[in-house]
């Protein structure tokens, strides 16, 4: 509902612009201060896409540290096995992440789509989108990588317990083997 009355809202004001720009032009103002008011709202708008461009890629960076640190978790014997993401929540939150961060996407390029609409074309525009784009994808790219890197530790986490729990049992029915004997022989 937010991102349906936050197009809205951006519409509504392009189309404001828009008219303000037709108005102008119905004046005899030339067309290049004309459309300014549009392209000062194209230029604040790729500004932001850089901001949120560059947003992204710090989480994309920090997506590249995790996985760093589940190589090295996986690396150690007692880390290997105390590491684990049983309930899943670790890959909830990183799919969760990559839904918002593809939602922001899709908004971005409606906002975009609303300014063809209204008979703007931007360079700079199309080129913070497609960059913007770009980065969704790479950080999308990463989370997956990262969510199988941890799918592939739990499951030799897994099964190093499961080995691990199979030996101790094997040595507790020993001992109990042993102690039935000794008892027997006794």
């Amino acid at each position: 509902m937010r991102n349906q009355s936050l197009g809205s809202n951006i519409g509504a004001l392009l189309r404001r612009c828009k008219k303000m720009e037709t108005t102008m032009r119905g004046v005899g103002l030339p067309g290049f201060l004309a459309c300014l008011p549009l392209a000062l709202l194209a230029w604040q708008y790729a500004l932001m896409l850089h901001q949120k461009n560059a947003n992204i890629h710090r989480i994309s960076r920090r997506i590249l540290r995790w996985q760093g640190t589940v190589s090295q978790l996986s690396a150690h014997e007692y880390a290997r096995t105390e590491f684990i993401d049983l309930d899943r929540k670790m890959r909830a939150d990183i799919e969760g992440a990559c839904d918002s961060m593809r939602t922001l996407r899709d908004l971005c390029a409606d906002i975009c789509e609303m300014f063809s609409v209204v008979g703007y074309q931007s360079a700079m525009l199309t080129r913070g989108r497609e960059r913007f784009d770009a980065t969704v994808r790479e950080a999308c790219r990463l989370s997956q990588s990262l969510i199988d890197q941890v799918d592939a530790h739990d499951r030799r986490a897994l099964a190093i317990r499961q080995q691990l729990h199979a030996i101790e049992q094997a040595g507790e029915a020993s001992a109990a083997a042993h102690a039935a004997r000794a008892a027997a022989e006794a």
